[in-house]
């Protein structure tokens, strides 16, 4: 197997019983149990202990034995290769053994398998030479533990988003925005979660799993918890809180009635590859999405080429209507002509053009019948998720990638590329694994009870990206992704580019009174905690909300926004792309207003900036004052730890020096010496 850019062959040394695998940016060391004892990224330590079981059998609290003979150990490398390298280890106590496999991928991602069994008899003890003294295997609780260092987690992200329950007693409630945040500062329960994250600006420790099977939490509402305990926060997993439902027969006989109870899970630590130094990876034009437009693409687009090029865009991004049958991979004649000539067009004038492609099957295609049952996102009731209506007249309805619709996908847009020389994809929605029930696909599954669940197969989608990202990257070409209020961390090392920010616009186009919601941004929007860059989504409704507004909670996080109007949006974002491309930023260090020393006069002022060393040593800045609030501040004055002689305002002509009013949510691009 080719192990694409910019990922490394793993390597593994073995130390003292302990395991380190090294994968780009980031270390593992798993212990001589088989439990991870070390997760470093970047050279940061994220645990501030082992993993660890915590375990009570029989009303008392389990002790694992620890006493290994000499030179030996319970975990080993089982096989080794550039691209996986897996590891085995158990633990055992009087009562119960568990054994473990981690599976560590070339991109840093770890699978973890986890089985709970039954402690035997050893063969002295089945000859009757030794005493068998009886035992009642009874398990009343089985938690996993992650201890993580408090200092380095204050922000977190959760899928799927629901209400946390806090120590106090109080609820942070459920709302649109409730997913990300800054932890808060007492301890937290909350559902069980497919996805949760928890870091910092820099990094973090990424945790999935497909489902909860086996689980048995005694309140579904505190399946896991985020425990403070002195410097570290406990990442608590109930995996049971009772006797395996599983284990139905009188536990002094469980030792041969018990089968192997299973869980699965992993974790994922972030970057999962280096952040660009240049994360303005392109000038994007969006056309379509938010602000509709009449008529076919090519009618749209022609006459216009050149206008694009001026404006500097460098990047076309064509959404859903460029295909008559939504995300169907064959062309009707019509749509491959009216892509290929786009194509030609845009690249006379150096235009890389994307295609739009999300996450539905289409009544319109051919292929409608044959493929819904087959390849369909299934709810609990085993009818069809979704329905999008669009023109020309159909429905789209949901896929699950844990399906033969993988390899369609693939094909198709390799085959697209090729004939129609496009240079990526735009995909909508395609990194959520969203919740299936098909039993076909080997989604659902059945409880104790019958009761059918479903799951989240972040392992398909992820599968799915590992080799779109080859054919696409193999090509010169590029991955963009938009997700609406969740990260899917599995995949983002094979995404070049994400787009978040729709979930906001609900909001924030009705008018917003409320001050940016800067934890939310700094969690879930930033990207250089995750490895791969952001572009913001703006939906403008002038004068309740503007794309002014949308640049400013954008650059002060340093990301922007991306136009979806050839108008005023496209307008001002080549005023600014201009000046970003007349800065060194890959030369620049990036300076946030989260841990830079910048001040302003008001507190509703906040400045990052990219500082830059010229050859003589001197200093220029560039830098972002933004107004995080919806009222306007008549004046307000700025400085920088740098000794600093001038600024000029490089939006607003004519304007210069560190005072200035501001308008509500606005900001000021300043060049500084």
């Amino acid at each position: 197997m080719h192990i694409p850019s910019p990922f490394i062959p793993l390597r593994a040394e073995t130390v003292n019983y302990e395991h380190t695998v090294h994968v780009i940016g980031r270390d593992y060391t798993v212990g001589a149990d088989g439990m991870i004892t070390s997760i470093r990224s970047e050279g940061v330590e994220l645990l501030a202990a082992p993993m660890r079981i915590v375990a009570v059998e029989d009303g008392e609290a389990a002790n694992w034995d620890t006493d290994y003979p000499e030179n030996e150990s319970e975990s080993f490398i089982q096989r080794r290769s550039d691209e996986e390298i897996v590891i085995c280890g158990a633990k055992q106590s009087e009562r119960f053994i568990v054994d473990v496999c981690c599976h560590i991928d070339y991109d840093g991602c770890i699978d973890m398998d986890f089985k709970l069994m039954t402690r035997g008899k050893t063969v002295a003890q089945v000859f009757g030479i030794a005493e068998a003294k009886p035992t009642l295997f009874k398990l009343d609780k089985l938690w996993l533990e992650i201890p993580l260092r408090a200092e380095a987690m204050t922000l977190f992200h959760m899928h799927p988003n629901s209400a946390l329950d806090l120590d106090d007693g109080t609820v942070r409630p459920h709302t649109d925005m409730s997913m990300s945040g800054a932890i808060p500062a007492q301890s937290a329960a909350m559902p069980f979660k497919s996805l949760l994250w928890v870091g910092d600006e820099k990094r973090g420790l990424g945790w999935f799993a497909e489902n909860d099977r086996n689980w048995q939490p005694a309140d579904r509402n505190r399946a896991m918890e985020l425990v403070r305990e002195g410097e570290a926060l406990i990442l608590r997993v109930h995996l049971l809180d009772s006797h395996p439902k599983a284990w139905s027969a009188d536990p002094v006989h469980g030792i041969y009635s018990y089968q192997p109870v299973e869980f699965a899970f992993g974790l994922h630590a972030t970057p999962v590859k280096p952040f660009p130094k240049q994360p303005y990876i392109h000038n994007a034009f969006h056309l379509d999405c938010g602000i509709k437009v009449k008529g076919n693409y090519i009618d749209v687009l022609a006459g216009r080429y050149d206008e694009l090029k001026e404006k500097g865009v460098t990047t076309l991004i064509l959404h859903e209507k460029w295909n008559k049958s939504q995300n169907w991979f064959e062309l009707s004649e019509f749509t491959k002509h009216q892509i290929q000539t786009i194509t030609d067009e845009c690249h006379k004038r150096g235009i890389k053009v994307l295609t739009y492609f999300g996450y539905e099957i289409s009544t319109m295609s051919p292929e409608w019948s044959e493929l819904k049952d087959k390849t369909a996102n299934k709810n609990s009731r085993n009818r069809l998720e979704g329905g999008w209506w669009r023109v020309p007249f159909q429905r789209a309805y949901n896929v699950c990638y844990n399906s033969e619709y993988a390899d369609l996908f693939i094909e198709g847009i390799t085959r697209i590329m090729d004939e129609c020389h496009t240079d990526g994809v735009y995909l909508d929605g395609t990194t959520h694994a969203r919740m299936c029930y098909s039993t076909d696909h080997g989604c659902g599954w059945y409880d104790e009870e019958g009761n059918l669940h479903g799951s989240y197969r972040w392992s398909a989608v992820r599968r799915l990206f590992k080799r779109l990202y080859e054919v696409v990257q193999s090509r010169g070409g590029e991955i963009n992704v938009h997700a609406f209020g969740f990260i899917n961390f599995t995949a983002i090392p094979y995404i070049h580019q994400n787009w978040y920010g729709e979930n906001l616009q609900f909001a924030l186009m009705k008018g917003s009174s409320a001050d940016m919601n800067l934890d939310y941004f700094r969690a879930e929007y930033i990207g250089r905690n995750m490895g791969a860059p952001v572009e913001f989504i703006a939906y403008a409704n002038p004068p309740l909300w503007t794309f002014d507004q949308a640049l400013s909670c954008s650059v002060l996080h340093g990301i922007l926004p991306r136009p979806n109007d050839i108008g005023y949006p496209l307008e001002l974002m080549s005023r600014v792309w201009k000046i970003f491309d007349a800065f060194p930023i890959e030369q620049s260090e990036w300076m946030p207003y989260w841990t830079n020393q910048a001040e302003s006069s008001h507190e509703k002022v906040k400045i990052s900036y990219y500082r830059y060393t010229d050859l003589m040593g001197s200093a220029h800045l560039l830098a972002f004052a933004v107004n995080i609030s919806a009222s306007p501040i008549d004046s307000v004055t700025v400085s920088f730890p740098e000794e600093v002689t001038a600024a000029k305002d490089m939006l607003h002509d004519g304007v210069t020096g560190f005072t200035f009013p501001m308008d509500g949510y606005g900001c000021r691009i300043l060049f500084v010496k």
